[in-house]
């Protein structure tokens, strides 16, 4: 948007409407959705909860009430807010509550600063929570100040509808009267196979209503009115899940998948930018002013682009350590993601083992097939490991004799030690001599003696058997 404000406006002027179309984030939500940062600028409460991929505005239960409000307002009155809706539930509409609904609103009041979920906490049921702070109406409140876009369900007989539905704080609205509104149009978008999309065109005078039930759909205009719109507004959506008769009907779940919302005015900044001080916000939006961007003569253009390049010197120096710390965050993740990897291969590899690359072979045969591969494993280091330590033992026995030898060499008893151990080695040598003599001795007496008896014996059977 900075670089629009040095653009000649001439060239402005041949902009196209999706060439003005500038995003503001903190309206918006898109998958994959981070619940810590979107509760800085959304209000959920109820059966509400933002999920990874979506908004669940409120799941298939009656008598639940879904919130989610902006905390911010809208600087603008030329905006465009689309998103992507489902709402699934029974084939058959009759078997819908008729009172169920999801509703967008544009309201001057900051509902998401007014609105007390104790009230709704402490009563008997979330539709006397809401009805004793006046939100009666789609789970908003009945005398808002603004504007509404009313989804009803049908149910009953009646057809799932779009209506318009605008009101300056000094009627009551019903949902049983005021839905659907003489600004309606009949859409069936329950149980759509794709998200179903609503684009809704926000001018200072005019306001245009679009649905497809599908993105490769075309838009079918559901209204367009004629409407003074106010700047500084709060967005938001609301649902109710419908009172139900148990055991006879059921409500649908609702859910929200992306909301964009989107700038058309070149002369605001749409919303504040509270990535930045509020200082180069001022200036920002001085900038944009009608007065600012007309240039006279070189000497205001310059100026201007002096302004300019200030603000973006003062936004780089206060984002640089925001930049810093994403860039810290980005490393973590990559290194996470090597890390997921190694164990999604480790992983492979394992069930490879045990269910085999072909899917033909058995969990038992797996089984089988990494007992061996372990086994095999440990054997292998077994054997290397004793290997190893028959090596160190080894150099820790010559090291030691080496330092033996070392030490007894440098010492004058060394030749008096090796002279008495050969004495006794020479003693050891003669008394070992004499007992093996005796013992080959006794072992020959032994062996005649054996001799002689089994002579004796098989002298006395050839004589009992043949004499």
């Amino acid at each position: 948007p900075m670089a629009a404000v040095a653009a000649p406006a001439s060239a402005r002027k041949r902009k196209s409407g999706a060439e003005k179309k500038v995003p503001m984030p903190h309206h918006s939500f898109i998958s994959p959705m981070e619940y810590s940062s979107l509760l800085d600028d959304w209000s959920v409460s109820g059966a509400s909860i933002f999920e990874r991929t979506r908004l669940l505005v409120h799941p298939g239960v009656p008598k639940l009430a879904g919130f989610a409000f902006n905390k911010w307002p809208v600087l603008t009155n030329d905006f465009e807010v689309l998103f992507h809706f489902r709402v699934a539930g029974d084939r058959e509409t009759a078997a819908v509550p008729q009172d169920q609904a999801l509703a967008f609103w544009y309201t001057a009041e900051n509902v998401s600063a007014s609105y007390n979920e104790t009230v709704n906490i402490k009563a008997a049921n979330w539709g006397e929570g809401l009805q004793a702070q006046g939100m009666n109406f789609v789970s908003g409140r009945s005398t808002f100040d603004g504007f509404a876009i009313v989804l009803a369900m049908g149910g009953s007989g009646k057809k799932p509808s779009v209506s318009f539905i605008p009101n300056d704080g000094s009627k009551t609205l019903s949902f049983d009267k005021d839905v659907p509104s003489p600004k309606s149009k009949e859409m069936d978008f329950r149980n759509t196979l794709n998200a179903a999309q609503f684009k809704l065109r926000v001018m200072p005078n005019k306001i245009e209503g679009y649905i497809k039930q599908s993105p490769s759909l075309a838009w079918n205009e559901c209204f367009v009115v004629d409407h003074a719109v106010k700047v500084g507004g709060y967005i938001g959506f609301s649902a109710w899940s419908g009172t139900g008769n148990p055991g006879r009907v059921s409500s649908d779940l609702a859910s929200l998948l992306e909301v964009e919302v989107s700038n058309f005015d070149e002369n605001s900044i749409g919303e504040d930018m509270k990535d930045v001080s509020m200082q180069i916000q001022e200036a920002y939006r001085q900038m944009l002013t009608d007065e600012n961007r007309h240039f006279v003569d070189q000497k205001s253009q310059t100026e201007h682009l002096t302004r300019l390049l200030s603000m973006l010197g003062e936004h780089l120096a206060v984002a640089k350590p925001e930049d810093d710390r994403l860039l810290a965050q980005i490393h973590s993740l990559t290194s996470r993601v090597d890390t997921l990897g190694a164990d999604c291969k480790t992983l492979q590899t394992e069930a490879h083992l045990l269910l085999g690359k072909d899917g033909v072979q058995t969990q038992g045969d797996g089984v089988m097939s990494l007992k061996q591969e372990i086994v095999g494993l440990r054997r292998a280091l077994v054997k290397d490991t004793a290997t190893q330590r028959q090596k160190l033992d080894a150099v820790h026995k010559n090291v030691a004799e080496v330092r033996e030898h070392h030490t007894k060499a440098k010492s004058g008893l060394s030749f008096s030690v090796l002279a008495k151990q050969t004495e006794a080695l020479e003693k050891t040598v003669t008394s070992r001599g004499r007992q093996m003599s005796w013992m080959m001795v006794v072992m020959i007496i032994a062996v005649l003696g054996i001799g002689a008896l089994m002579y004796n014996r098989m002298y006395y059977y050839e004589k009992k058997h043949f004499i």
